[in-house]
């Protein structure tokens, strides 16, 4: 059995109020005439870390400095992952269009109409026309001469021009002396 009676939590000692141990004054107050122990603050003693108390923290402060550098890593890490993840559906996306593309080239009539837009490819028998005129210049230009409209404008004389791409190609063309 306990050596507590049953009649509460504060019965503890005869004569101290709610069973706690009146506090020691300090050597200070008991020089000076101090203060009586009841006046004492209970929760002055509490308020001082013991050296255990300062040892765990110490030791838990430690602990929480190195994990976080595995914790920062751990964060670039995701980071990096869900960039990866982003790029493979982006990946998904162009392999899925480049399968259409795919199955539509194994239409013999889609191949033929890219044959006629791109390469300027007829059936026996028909007449190609090439418009030399851009589509956008219908309205705008249409009391100019076909020709004067089709003129290439040059920065330099063409004789400057055949200059310099034989030099250039001479200088191409000329092995190290060394």
């Amino acid at each position: 059995m306990s050596r507590r009676s049953t009649s509460g939590r504060g019965s503890g000692r005869p004569g101290t109020p709610g069973g706690r141990r009146p506090q020691r004054a300090s050597k200070q107050s008991r020089s000076h005439g101090g203060v009586s122990p009841e006046l004492i603050d209970d929760t002055a003693a509490g308020r001082r870390m013991s050296f255990r108390a300062s040892v765990t923290v110490g030791a838990l402060l430690i602990v929480l400095f190195g994990l976080i550098q595995p914790i920062s890593s751990g964060l670039t890490q995701m980071q990096q992952i869900a960039a990866l993840e982003a790029d493979i559906d982006a990946t998904k996306g162009e392999v899925d269009q480049l399968q259409e593309e795919r199955e539509r080239l194994d239409d013999p009539e889609h191949l033929e109409r890219l044959a006629r837009e791109n390469l300027q490819y007829v059936h026996e028998g028909e007449e190609a026309f090439i418009v030399v005129d851009s589509p956008d210049d219908h309205g705008d230009e249409a009391g100019e001469s076909e020709a004067g409209a089709s003129k290439a404008v040059r920065a330099q004389p063409w004789y400057i021009e055949l200059v310099d791409s034989l030099r250039a190609v001479g200088y191409a063309n000329e092995e190290d002396p060394t």
